[in-house]
């Protein structure tokens, strides 16, 4: 029963036809076709692809893509291209950014020791001159205009700076300890302030620290606020001269007490905070 519908059903496919053409008026035969179902079908089959290849092709090489919906047209392509190279600039530039950031925070919160050569130079002065000028043990010297050196003042290197906490100095700064800092002990006020407007870069938890900021502000000048409790500014956050940015407190495992450890920093270069804020 089987071998007979199969054997139907194939005589069925294969069953011939033909396909006449005639002339319209006198029906004069013009052109006669044989096939059956399957070759009928292949034609059909070939006739579309043939046509979708076709199309393709007139939609990938000639103007007509414009035409298709949401095909980009020249000036969107050419914005995409130069979309993706600014992507790929800023992209390079983030990453430098990072690294420079990475390097200062191993810096501030590692141990990891100041090279020298990471400073940049300050202005047209000599190193034999700002030693000098950053030696608190000798007065100021104000350099001639003769001798072909410009007179400089430490405001001229970093502007005029807030207080960052109103109290006495327990523990001052000592490079050779490396003690970058200054430890200070509040009097009555609890606030902790930005020394000068700037950009919050950092604002985190570590076990050493505890809550501390890092602030970055013109002239490739740091600042750095350890050991804080309530820290209320954020990474990324503006903030001005004077604003406050957080409450003193004891937070972190290197700390004896309650203070605020204070550093100042400038192009990578530790810097004494009693040099340029009066406490």
């Amino acid at each position: 029963m089987a071998e007979k519908k199969k054997h139907r059903f194939w005589a069925w496919l294969t069953r011939p036809y033909q396909f006449v053409i005639y002339r319209d008026g006198n029906f004069e035969v013009l052109k006669k076709i044989r096939m059956n179902k399957i070759t009928f079908s292949l034609v059909i089959v070939s006739m579309f692809v043939i046509f979708f290849a076709v199309i393709s092709l007139l939609v990938v090489y000639t103007p007509l893509k414009y035409l298709v919906p949401g095909y980009p047209d020249h000036k969107t392509l050419e914005l995409i291209y130069e979309n993706a190279e600014r992507v790929d600039s800023l992209s390079a530039e983030l990453a430098a950014r990072e690294e420079y950031l990475n390097m200062i925070r191993d810096i501030i919160f590692s141990e990891v020791p100041v090279d020298a050569d990471f400073a940049v130079p300050v202005g047209n002065l000599t190193e034999e001159q700002i030693r000098e000028f950053n030696d608190p043990t000798k007065p100021r010297q104000r350099y001639d205009e003769s001798e072909n050196v410009n007179v400089v003042d430490k405001n001229d290197i970093v502007p005029n700076l807030f207080v960052p906490l109103k109290g006495v100095i327990v523990n001052g700064f000592d490079k050779t300890h490396r003690h970058f800092g200054i430890d200070i002990a509040p009097s009555s006020d609890v606030a902790v302030f930005a020394v000068l407007q700037g950009i919050v870069i950092e604002s985190n938890y570590t076990i050493e620290n505890g809550y501390s900021i890092i602030l970055q502000h013109p002239r490739g000048i740091l600042s750095v606020y350890k050991h804080c409790e309530n820290p209320i500014v954020k990474e990324g956050q503006k903030v001005r001269q004077g604003e406050q940015i957080a409450v003193y407190g004891n937070s972190g495992e290197n700390t004896s007490g309650p203070h605020l450890h204070f550093e100042l920093w400038q192009n990578g270069e530790p810097l004494n905070p009693t040099d340029y804020i009066e406490f």
